[in-house]
């Protein structure tokens, strides 16, 4: 099993919804046996997602309904294959919690062959985390070859 592990300040808004997009990227092409997704904060509380990423994940015939953010840990980082971040400053807190994860952990965009930061929606309007969502949606299509290369050498 190829795990992914996406990561975000809260886990409230950004990484559930990148793990939301990229769960239904997996099962629509039939991989949930070879490709597990996570979400994780550098700095998550209780709670659940924010109702706007509810919102408009609910546009896209997702749910974030049972989502309960979850806190980084190095027992986390150990456990998965892949790291992607949503910010270069989420990216050195992983590295600082395990430095040895430095080639497996990357931002989302960096993954994607961009660059850039995926700006936090939180406290926003629905329409920001819907421009957020597009965001996520559009390096994670074009991250998604890569992913499937990778699960695919890790079977």
């Amino acid at each position: 099993m190829f795990r992914i592990l996406i990561v975000c300040t809260g886990n409230t808004c950004r990484s559930p919804m990148a793990e939301a997009l990229l769960k239904h990227k997996v099962q629509s092409s039939n991989l949930a046996d070879q490709i597990l997704v996570l979400s994780a904060g550098t700095f998550a509380g209780g709670g659940a997602a924010s109702h706007n990423a509810g919102q408009v994940m609910r546009t896209h015939g997702l749910s974030l309904d049972e989502h309960t953010p979850r806190q980084l840990s190095p027992a986390l980082i150990q456990a998965v294959d892949l790291i992607l971040t949503m910010t270069e400053s989420h990216r050195r807190t992983v590295l600082s919690m395990a430095p040895e994860a430095e080639g497996k952990t990357f931002t989302l965009s960096e993954f994607a062959g961009q660059t850039g930061d995926i700006l936090d929606p939180f406290g926003g309007s629905e329409a920001l985390y819907a421009s957020c969502a597009r965001q996520i949606m559009t390096i994670l299509d074009k991250s998604w070859g890569k992913i499937v290369s990778l699960a695919g050498d890790k079977a």
